[in-house]
């Protein structure tokens, strides 16, 4: 069945991770599974990434499809940003953005962290009440 695209917008694989974990409910095929498998790998929270994207961009008055791109790539160095902005972003913006993106990842990191400690204290909690039973 041929669809029409109503609406196209660039997405993050965080993103991509979440929209196939509810698609998966109702069933996903092949090429959509190993897309969710490449993107549970290697993406962070959804929420997180929205976060950076729209900041990136306000920050650096950058097109949405090059942040998402960036934060796909999970940059290390300005060489890895440069491949994606070519000259769009001097020397010094380049530093700031790969700055601010490693602000980012250790605040997503550090939330995840908590998140995974809070969910383990509460299995601990439960069984706990198991046990006196």
């Amino acid at each position: 069945m041929v669809r029409k695209v109503l609406n196209e917008k660039p997405i993050t694989l965080g993103q991509v991770h979440e929209l196939l974990k509810i698609r998966e409910e109702t069933g996903i095929n092949y090429v959509q599974r190993v897309t969710a498998q490449h993107a549970e790998k290697l993406s962070r929270d959804a929420a997180f990434t929205e976060k950076a994207v729209q900041a990136l961009q306000e920050e650096f008055d950058l097109p949405r499809i090059l942040v998402v791109q960036i934060l796909n790539i999970n940059p290390k160095t300005p060489i890895d940003v440069r491949a994606i902005t070519s000259d769009r972003l001097s020397d010094d913006q380049i530093d700031q953005l790969l700055t601010r993106y490693s602000e980012f990842v250790t605040v997503a990191a550090t939330t995840a962290k908590e998140a995974k400690e809070i969910s383990e204290e509460e299995e601990e909690v439960i069984e706990e009440g198991f046990e006196d039973l």
